[in-house]
């Protein structure tokens, strides 16, 4: 059946299923209708800029698959996202079959997969990890690849996350920092790297979200979205982000750059994943949160140009001494999502790094 509007007891449905699929998963959490309504009611911010389309198949009576078809107005690129189903090839088939059919009579011609509604919400599954789990990983279970493939969808792009040798990339910069030292930008003097001020949060991360849309904005995948549905999706990053680890990276005062990272929060939370908890308890929990320094993630940075269209060289090794600290405490460090064709993909030492994850997006042409 087709869903062409919000509708609580089929949206809930939809919840149920994927928490009976994923439950198990490392990364998963309980999500409700609240989480849904702010991506998909009529109510949310990306109501005006893209509509969607739900699907979903019943075998007896039980719902045994699900997705959302959403496009951007006027664009003929759909994103197929909150996809869940069975491990049956039937099913995969039958319902990406509707899907397309549904696509090609409103003119798309190119469907992208998993994609919630956009770009910044959620894209893109694990194929391969040689480590734990870690906070925010789009990790679906493993059948998912195959059913992708015998659906007739393709790869279509690739990121990568490695994992920093801590102690050789400490004795690589002690050897290399006199060398660092002496190598002078122009712009040397006037660039600076300060914390992100949470007390001023919703102002820094509309600092963050100019930086983040002009440096992603050459990326294959990249999709433009209001600065409204932007801190829809990262408000909650003020309590996960770390204030000594994210930095804004300025010139003569005027942004430039930005460097998010955090310690990663996934053990903490998951003790108490199904749990409701009182004020004190948040506080406690959030103070867990910034004493935590296990594994180090650091999954955003860009720079963009100067006021004047200049190129500002040396960002990214000004963030890295500020980091360097960090990276050596924590007891493993993680690069993420580095994308080939990222015009801020950050230039790090093979000899240093280690393939620890990738993750791919799947894509199929509508003949």
């Amino acid at each position: 059946m087709q869903l062409h509007h919000w509708d609580d007891q089929k949206i809930q449905e939809m919840i149920d299923l994927k928490q009976k699929i994923h439950g198990d998963l490392p990364t998963y959490f309980p999500e409700d209708l609240k989480d849904y309504k702010k991506l998909l009611h009529p109510n949310s911010p990306f109501s005006a800029d893209y509509q969607w389309v739900g699907f979903m198949v019943y075998q007896n009576g039980d719902l045994v698959a699900k997705a959302i078809l959403s496009w951007r107005n006027k664009s003929k690129i759909g994103n197929l996202g909150f996809i869940d189903w069975i491990q049956d090839e039937n099913v995969a088939i039958l319902m990406i079959q509707k899907i397309e059919t549904f696509a090609k009579s409103i003119g798309i011609n190119q469907i992208k997969t998993p994609v919630d509604i956009n770009f910044f919400v959620r894209y893109r599954i694990r194929s391969f990890s040689s480590g734990p789990a870690y906070f925010g990983e789009p990790i679906y279970p493993d059948y998912y690849h195959h059913l992708f493939l015998t659906a007739g969808f393709k790869i279509i792009g690739t990121w990568d996350t490695f994992l920093i040798k801590r102690f050789s990339s400490f004795l690589n910069f002690m050897t290399k920092r006199k060398k660092l030292k002496e190598r002078k930008h122009s712009h040397d003097e006037a660039v600076t790297v300060r914390c992100i001020n949470f007390s001023k949060w919703d102002e820094e991360l509309k600092i963050v979200y100019d930086l983040f849309l002009k440096s992603f904005n050459q990326m294959t995948e990249f999709e433009s979205i209001t600065f409204e549905q932007f801190k829809l999706i990262y408000d909650d990053f003020r309590y996960v982000a770390h204030p000594l680890t994210s930095y804004i990276v300025e010139l003569n005062g005027t942004p430039v750059g930005f460097s998010i990272n955090y310690p990663d929060p996934l053990e903490k939370l998951s003790l108490v994943k199904n749990k409701t908890l009182n004020k004190w308890q948040k506080v406690l929990l959030l103070a867990k949160l910034r004493l935590n320094f296990k594994t180090l993630l650091m999954p955003y940075m860009g720079k963009v140009s100067g006021p004047n269209g200049e190129e500002i060289k040396g960002v990214f090794i000004k963030v890295s001494k500020r980091l360097s600290l960090a990276v050596l405490c924590c007891q493993k460090a993680l690069v993420c999502y580095q994308s080939p064709d990222s015009p801020s993909r950050r230039p790090l030492d093979p000899e240093l790094i280690t393939p620890y994850a990738q993750y791919v997006l799947y894509g199929k042409n509508l003949e």
